[in-house]
């Protein structure tokens, strides 16, 4: 569902004359609504144990305003369907993901072993959709995304809630702020973002700007997620070898070097090369990530953990990202966005390493 849509919907508004920095303002809705709504609706589907039933109903939401999309060419039209989809799919990765990495635990399963399916999927239909509407145009891509909504609806009501710990028992949500440790990979996941956010806004502008065209676009975003396959997969070896602090900052540096590629390179054919690197380092980043959070946090709060994380991944890093991006898009120079990620990602490997030296993860 994503790979058809979301790799190319921010091309489709430059090419109905949205500036970059209206793309940027365009990207903080996202994030500024994560903010707003996902703890709360994650803390409320904690509460009354129906993760998987508002996972579907915001599912349900979303689905109709990507469906929506498809009629305004304005600005104003643009925005103010893009906030009521901001504020459906805030909570969907924070329930599903909640729900999916306590199974894994549950059933002593390779968490990223599963999760390296979504990548696949997203990869393969980033390839086929970005042939498709380079040779079709846009018009199909809203009609098309919020079909393939449906299933994921279906399979989600499938997906197991967990046991259920009476009120006596629980334990306070204060606690998943409480320890330091959970606040430094808070804060790494932050920066971390920041970067990834930058990508995902102005990739494919960037693409089109070095010479890319659609295709391209999708072949750059199908190398880096079928480069995400094999360190999902052998994410549990590697952390294990390593430990998962240092996993996580080699995941940085990998990424960086993607980054540091885009800045460097003088021919648009490379991007999808250097989206290898970028895929390799998001794998690990990802699934590390969560084992980490899933590991300091007790289950009847899981959503709410979830919804932490993604406030600081998907929430307040692109609010930075998004503004801050478009700006220096706009002055500076489209490669000067991947220079920001470099800095970006260098810090959190700063407050990782902070926290592996103070004895606060692993």
């Amino acid at each position: 569902m994503a790979g058809s849509y979301f790799p190319f919907v921010y091309v489709y508004f430059t090419e109905l004359g949205i500036t970059g920095e209206q793309v940027g303002w365009l990207s903080v809705l996202a994030p500024v609504m994560t903010m707003l709504f996902s703890t709360a609706i994650s803390s409320l589907a904690d509460r009354a144990h129906k993760r998987a039933r508002l996972a579907q109903v915001t599912m349900t939401g979303a689905a109709i305003c990507v469906f929506l999309l498809r009629f305004p060419d304005t600005f104003s039209g643009i925005a103010l369907l893009m906030v009521f989809f901001a504020i459906f799919s805030s909570p969907i990765m924070a329930l599903t993901d909640s729900l999916i990495a306590r199974m894994a635990k549950r059933h002593t399963l390779n968490y990223g072993g599963m999760r390296l399916w979504g990548s696949f999927g997203f990869a393969m239909s980033a390839v086929v959709f970005g042939a498709l509407w380079q040779n079709l145009g846009f018009e199909p891509m809203f009609l098309t995304a919020a079909l393939f909504y449906l299933p994921l609806i279906w399979i989600t009501g499938k997906l197991e809630e967990g046991p259920v710990n009476s009120q006596e028992k629980r334990v306070p949500v204060s606690i998943l702020i409480r320890n330091s440790g959970t606040v430094l990979l808070l804060l790494a996941t932050f920066l971390a973002g920041i970067s990834n956010s930058l990508f995902m806004t102005f990739g494919g502008i960037y693409a089109r700007w070095v010479g890319g065209g659609n295709f391209l676009i999708g072949l750059m975003i199908a190398f880096g997620g079928i480069a995400e396959l094999p360190t999902m997969l052998y994410s549990n070896r590697i952390s294990n070898r390593l430990g998962k602090t240092n996993t996580a900052i080699l995941s940085y540096g990998l990424m960086a070097a993607a980054y540091l590629g885009y800045i460097l390179m003088t021919d648009a054919n490379f991007l999808p090369l250097f989206s290898i690197l970028k895929g390799l380092g998001y794998g690990l980043w990802f699934t590390v990530t969560v084992r980490l959070l899933v590991e300091r946090t007790p289950d009847e709060w899981a959503a709410t953990a979830q919804s932490l994380l993604a406030i600081c991944w998907f929430g307040l890093s692109p609010l930075v990202a998004g503004p801050l991006g478009g700006w220096i898009h706009d002055v500076i120079s489209p490669k000067a966005v991947f220079g920001l990620g470099i800095i970006t990602l260098g810090m959190a490997a700063l407050v990782l390493w902070f926290a592996k030296l103070r004895g606060k993860l692993d």
